[in-house]
């Protein structure tokens, strides 16, 4: 290693360690740099634990050894990066949700319905659980019945590939601009479409709005960007019907509440639905649908949603009235659907107010505001006022 390439290490290095301890010297053994720590926090062992996790989750190996009041932080300055294996099961876990429980969901609505219940009949919560156990394996037998068809293999291809892009948008951004962060973890859901979502963790500060900006908004324009090719994809497969044409287990909608975006779309690939008719959409649509309601709920500018990161980067501590005004719109929103009252929720359990980075008096450089301003026009385009009725 050169004296370039030492100098760089050296600087990623102390930025993981800058905010915990005061760096007093630096000096090279062997293959190892050595850092002496001086205590910057009252709490040593939990300023110990912090640099532990941050340096592990970004590859580092290293040794820590305390000696009075000084800290001797030996580090090899060469990365081995490892996915963890809890991050590699729960993806397998959310392919399979995502391939295996919409189709079984579809199919279970789908039995359900033939199911007649007389009008003054009154079912209690016992009878509904016996019911749904009664015809669950009727609803398994038509969904493995379907997978074998291929029903459930271009939404999983569709949906993880999506959430796989916007994430690693995420990580490849913090990794950039040395913002430690976990690998991706994918989260499996018995709902609609197999899945949650997936997070990935910060370990480290934000050190400034432009890395804020950046690593907030690369995940939503690079997901985005997928979730629109596939909406296409699929909308040039899809048309409208009328309702006798569909079966209890097609994928239908009308435009009423769609997004901006969902709207020009639909109209361009498959034309105005004469009245009455309703539009069928594939697979690839409906995931390509989801991924861009998706995008702009994370894009609303509330707390530590991706949104919150990219307006707190471009207003500063107006951020926190803008958030206050989202929320208030999620309120009244929930009256036509009431999913929004669970994101003001979150909203208020988790706070609209977003936190400092450690310098925000650093100008923000064209490129990144750029890329906050493309964000906010995602969100616009792509929110979907009333997706759940």
């Amino acid at each position: 290693m050169n004296e370039n390439e030492l100098d760089k290490q050296i600087d990623t290095i102390s930025s993981l360690i800058q905010d915990l301890f005061d760096i007093s010297a630096v000096y090279r053994q062997n293959q190892d740099i050595v850092f002496s720590l001086n205590r910057r926090l009252t709490d040593h062992n939990r300023a110990l634990k912090l640099l532990q996790e941050r340096l592990k989750t970004a590859g580092y190996r290293f040794r820590i050894s305390v000696q009075d009041d000084i800290t001797l932080l030996s580090i090899n300055p060469k990365r081995h990066l490892v996915i963890p294996k809890t991050n590699i099961i729960l993806f397998c876990l959310t392919l399979f949700s995502v391939y295996f429980v919409p189709v079984f969901l579809r199919n279970l609505t789908a039995v359900l319905a033939q199911i007649t219940i007389p009008p003054d009949m009154t079912i209690s919560f016992l009878d509904e659980m016996r019911m749904l156990v009664t015809i669950s394996p009727l609803a398994f037998k038509n969904t493995l019945l379907d997978l074998s068809h291929g029903a459930g293999i271009e939404f999983t291809l569709a949906m993880i590939s999506i959430l796989f892009v916007h994430e690693m948008g995420h990580f490849v951004a913090s990794r950039r601009r040395n913002i430690i962060t976990t690998w991706p973890y994918f989260i499996p859901a018995p709902n609609i479409i197999g899945t949650f979502g997936a997070i990935i963790k910060s370990k480290s500060p934000f050190y400034n709005r432009r890395d804020l900006i950046e690593v907030g908004a690369a995940g939503p324009i690079a997901g985005w960007i997928v979730a629109v090719f596939w909406l296409l994809y699929g909308l040039s497969q899809s048309s409208y019907l009328p309702p006798s044409a569909f079966s209890l287990k097609d994928l239908s909608f009308s435009l009423d509440g769609e997004s901006i975006l969902m709207q020009l779309s639909t109209l361009t690939f498959i034309g105005q639905a004469p009245a009455g008719f309703y539009y069928k959409l594939t697979e690839a649509a409906f995931a390509g649908w989801v991924g861009l309601l998706v995008t702009a709920i994370n894009l609303l500018p509330i707390g530590q949603l991706d949104g919150g990161h990219i307006l707190y980067g471009l207003v500063r501590r107006r951020q926190h009235v803008l958030g206050l005004i989202a929320m208030g719109g999620l309120f009244l929103l929930g009256f036509q659907s009431q999913m929004w009252w669970f994101f003001a929720a979150f909203g208020l359990i988790f706070g609209v107010k977003h936190p400092p980075t450690i310098d925000d008096s650093r100008p923000l450089p064209k490129p990144a505001f750029y890329m906050g301003i493309a964000a906010i026009i995602i969100m616009i385009l792509s929110f979907t006022p009333v997706p759940f009725r």
